[in-house]
């Protein structure tokens, strides 16, 4: 949790405008932004960008939308310390489905761990345990595993797809998970995302490749304002 919140603070300080972060689970949710709050790593996000999180009622989703994004437009202008906004959500929530987070609304997705879906489920055991029986199962694992991880990269890719929304917009996805980088799980990501992935052993040559990125756009949109 200490090594995301230094990750996370790290895209902070280059990333202009929108940050969203999507957590695997509610739980997971909760129990690290509390821990961010006991360590001061919150208060430490909060000092470059403004915090915002997923509601716990989808009536106040079109509210905290607004307030993200002028946020984000008001930092934009007035030039202060805050660089913008980071939204906290969840994936499979309220706000990975639906809700497009278009130029400066999503500079950066940085998903945090693999959102697998609860194995204990009723449901999906039984389906899990079809398969198992009727299928055969390829790549050293069986039908209800492949299932599993089909429905994990289903969620990814929903939510990662958020941010990229038109031929001239542009944002890094940062997927804070080493087994992102096994050859079976890349291949379940879009192909025009596939085509551009970058995998990093640490985050050290990770952070520079964020900036260089950040520097080269910087540097084309001024060129584009003379």
């Amino acid at each position: 949790m200490d090594e995301t919140g230094r990750v996370l603070s790290n895209i902070c300080n280059v990333v202009p405008a929108g940050v969203v972060c999507f957590f695997p689970s509610y739980e997971y949710s909760r129990r690290i932004i509390s821990h961010w709050e006991s360590t001061g790593a919150l208060s430490r996000l909060a000092s470059k960008k403004k915090i915002f999180q997923e509601p716990k009622k989808a009536n106040q989703v079109e509210q905290v939308l607004g307030e993200f994004s002028r946020c984000i437009q008001r930092c934009a202008h007035d030039g202060g310390s805050l660089t913008g906004a980071l939204l906290f959500s969840v994936v499979g929530g309220k706000m990975s489905e639906g809700i497009n987070f278009s130029d400066d609304l999503g500079r950066c997705v940085v998903m945090v761990g693999m959102p697998y879906p609860n194995i204990k489920s009723p449901e999906l055991q039984e389906k899990m345990s079809y398969l198992d029986k009727h299928v055969t199962g390829t790549g050293g694992r069986s039908p209800g595993q492949a299932l599993v991880e089909n429905l994990c990269m289903k969620a990814v890719n929903q939510s990662i797809g958020r941010a990229i929304r038109h031929r001239g917009d542009y944002s890094s996805i940062v997927l804070c998970d080493r087994r992102y980088s096994r050859p079976a799980t890349l291949s379940k990501l879009p192909s025009w995302i596939k085509e551009r992935t970058c995998s990093y052993s640490a985050f050290g040559p990770a952070f520079a490749a964020l900036r260089k990125f950040f520097v080269e756009k910087k540097r084309q949109q001024q060129q584009m304002d003379l």
